[in-house]
């Protein structure tokens, strides 16, 4: 997700960053995007965590060679007597691993990199991808598979600067390629991989000053250079919940497995669904707080129950009513010799809303928590929070809204029609 900070800071820099941005339009190699033969992306049983600090000092590699022997100014992550993960797969080797690349643009350091997360029980292997200090933003999931694919990056920021302005990055082939997919599962982008090294020549995931670049796997987080902007990774939510009666009480899953509990007290930890993500079990960080089940109903709303036996029904955030019955009338525009359209909606989820729409604009006049059918008669009862109760023609055919003191538009007496196309 691209921030209007990230126009910002390209004005600024841009003297400094067009210098390294290589384009993707200077790149002759294609892609084979073929991923049948997939080689998973689970983390080993008997991986041991990164314990070595990487190298933080720049390298002076020119780029001459089509293979780069320095992987960005992170350090170089291929050092076997101090990588834990020398011996792995690639595809083991980049669970819950972080690939990054920075540079100093005029005293400003310009970060970039990418996070693997193991996989999420029901949502897969997910990623996140920060570039220009977090600015600029992409999350989904990812697989490794096993295929020859072509790349072309500067094996370093000195080879940049070295080759001069119009250079084309060099090229090279790496055993492995990473789909990148949005959390739909549409395949967004690939890029070529060894484990070692991410080849970040991608035209949809990147960042400007940080294309065609060589992303280093950072060996130890913990005490990596990036730390700080690691920290500050920014994970979007994949569901958000609210209690209808408590606008404080919500509930929050982050694509990066995490979530944040607040409906009966903070409460933050890690999530797992089943396949068709129906059924959440959240596991607090805390063993002295509660965890909860969370279970989607057909309606599409949600039941939270705690484990000490609280259960509440939470609806979406931001969820799309469907219109069960639309109406539609006229009213007089303040201020100007036009009408614009009074328009009541009938949700399926039983609440109602009428409001003024004009020059592509909407007002509210008047909501209602519910309405009710007479099914003998076919008469919809509606019960505006303003208006009172308001009862349509039999079969609802028509609605006679009137209403007195409505902000902007005063006294309103108006016949809407139901459209029924």
């Amino acid at each position: 997700m691209k921030k209007y900070f990230a126009i910002v800071l390209a004005l600024t820099l841009c003297v400094s960053l067009l210098a390294g941005c290589g384009g993707n339009q200077d790149k002759d190699t294609t892609k084979d995007n073929d991923t049948t033969n997939t080689t998973g992306t689970t983390a080993p049983e008997n991986s041991t965590p990164d314990t070595t600090a990487p190298d933080t000092g720049d390298t002076t590699d020119t780029g001459d060679t089509a293979e780069p022997s320095d992987t960005g100014d992170i350090g170089d992550a291929t050092d076997t007597a101090t990588d834990p993960k020398a011996d792995l797969s690639p595809a083991e080797k980049i669970v819950d691993s972080y690939y990054g690349y920075s540079y100093d643009a005029g005293g400003m350091i310009m970060t970039y990199f990418f996070h693997f997360y193991p996989e999420i029980q029901g949502l897969g292997a997910v990623y996140y991808a920060g570039f220009a200090m977090n600015q600029i933003t992409f999350s989904g999931t990812y697989e490794v598979v096993e295929q020859e694919t072509e790349y072309a990056c500067w094996p370093s920021r000195e080879a940049v600067t070295s080759a001069g302005e119009g250079a084309t990055p060099p090229v090279g082939t790496a055993p492995y390629a990473i789909n990148f997919y949005d959390m739909d599962g549409n395949l967004v982008d690939t890029c070529a991989f060894d484990g070692d090294n991410l080849y970040e020549d991608m035209e949809a995931i990147t960042g400007i000053g940080g294309g065609n670049a060589v992303y280093a796997r950072d060996v130890d987080p913990e005490t990596s250079a990036l730390k700080s902007d690691y920290d500050g990774e920014i994970a979007t939510p994949l569901l958000s919940l609210i209690d209808p009666n408590d606008e404080t009480a919500t509930l929050d899953l982050l694509v990066n497995g995490k979530y944040n509990d607040a409906v009966i007290m903070f409460v933050d930890g890690t999530y797992s669904m089943n396949e068709d993500q129906s059924e959440i079990t959240l596991t607090p960080s805390s063993e002295s707080d509660n965890g909860a089940t969370v279970t989607k109903n057909e309606d599409g709303t949600y039941t939270y129950t705690s484990t000490d036996g609280t259960e509440v029904i939470m609806n979406v955030v931001g969820a799309a009513k469907n219109i069960a019955y639309l109406y539609k009338g006229e009213i007089a525009v303040p201020g100007a010799d036009v009408m614009g359209d009074l328009i009541c909606e009938l949700y399926d989820d039983g609440t109602a809303r009428i409001y003024a729409s004009a020059f592509g604009s909407e007002l509210d006049i008047d909501t209602a928590d519910s309405y009710d059918i007479d099914m003998e008669s076919y008469v919809i009862t509606v019960h505006f929070n303003t208006a009172g109760d308001i009862a349509t023609a039999p079969y609802g055919v028509s609605m006679d809204y009137a209403a007195t003191g409505i902000e902007v538009f005063g006294d309103v007496n108006t016949t809407l029609n139901m459209v029924t196309e």
